[in-house]
């Protein structure tokens, strides 16, 4: 089973996420937000809220009530390493 154990603020949208397993990298959010048409996510555009992004429950959770799951994540992550 695989969680997020830290995540950093990078530039605009990109949060530097890591993962017990040792695996991290930094994910572009702007793509999901401007693509997801659910309003609880598009308010993430915002970025003063965007910033509000923690560690929580062993994923990204932001105080609008949005989460990932880590899963995702971390494919998100594999894939911008083959990329």
């Amino acid at each position: 089973m695989i969680w997020v154990i830290k995540a950093e603020l990078k530039d605009g949208y990109k949060i530097f996420v890591e993962f017990n397993d040792g695996i991290n990298g930094v994910i572009d959010f702007k793509e999901k937000l401007d693509n997801d048409h659910r309003p609880i996510i598009r308010d993430l555009l915002d970025l003063d809220k965007f910033k509000t992004v923690k560690v929580d429950m062993d994923t990204l959770c932001w105080d609008n009530g949005v989460d990932f799951a880590p899963e995702y994540l971390y494919e998100k992550i594999k894939l911008t390493k083959i990329a």
